[in-house]
């Protein structure tokens, strides 16, 4: 660290920066726990997205068994229009929300396939869209823990590194003043006893 000047501006300088810090520290942890309830939320979220998303395949597997021979036809007839994904501000965090997802079937002959098929494809468009909203929940998660890994090391430099740096230095300048307006004193008295009196 840079040497400080032990004088009474500095003092000042210091106990302002300490001021600061300790006005700045509680804000840093108000947004650490809102991050942190946040990426709670969103790991609840992903868990109930992933439960969803197993059921259906489940239910593929068990009411549909015919359909997995047919997946490739059904995945030629779905395709992906759009997707409207939008960004959230979460404590200056800027994190991806699913919207929805429009898509776009292929004409087919109703009449020439199973009973089964319109279910089938509906499931496997609930999969895409899961699969989606699975991906971008993962990147908020993602963002959040850069995020709160940041508001973290900003916390504890704070709180660990300037505040008690701060109140080492004012405690130096203060011994510092201290001694020297004790050695004025001292000086003086000396000076007025070498003085003769007249």
């Amino acid at each position: 660290m840079t040497q400080v000047k032990l004088n009474k501006s500095a003092l000042s300088l210091q106990q302002k920066n300490l001021k600061n810090y300790e006005r700045y520290l509680p804000s840093l942890e108000l947004k650490r726990k809102k991050l942190l309830s946040v990426r709670v939320q969103l790991d609840e979220q992903i868990k109930h997205v992933q439960a969803e998303e197993l059921r259906i395949k489940e239910t593929i597997q068990n009411d549909l068994p015919m359909a997995s021979a047919m997946l490739p036809q059904l995945g030629r007839l779905i395709s992906i229009q759009s997707i409207n994904v939008h960004e959230e501000n979460i404590v200056g965090a800027k994190v991806p929300v699913f919207g929805s997802v429009e898509f776009n079937i292929k004409e087919y002959a109703y009449l020439n396939t199973p009973h089964w098929f319109e279910t089938a494809i509906a499931l496997i468009r609930a999969l895409v869209e899961l699969g989606l909203q699975i991906k971008l929940l993962l990147s908020a998660q993602e963002i959040l823990a850069g995020e709160i890994k940041t508001v973290t090391q900003r916390k504890n430099l704070f709180e660990k590194v300037l505040i008690p740096e701060a109140l080492k230095q004012i405690r130096l300048i203060q011994i510092f003043l201290s001694d020297n307006e004790r050695a004025g004193v001292v000086s003086s008295k000396i000076a007025k006893r070498k003085r003769p009196v007249s």
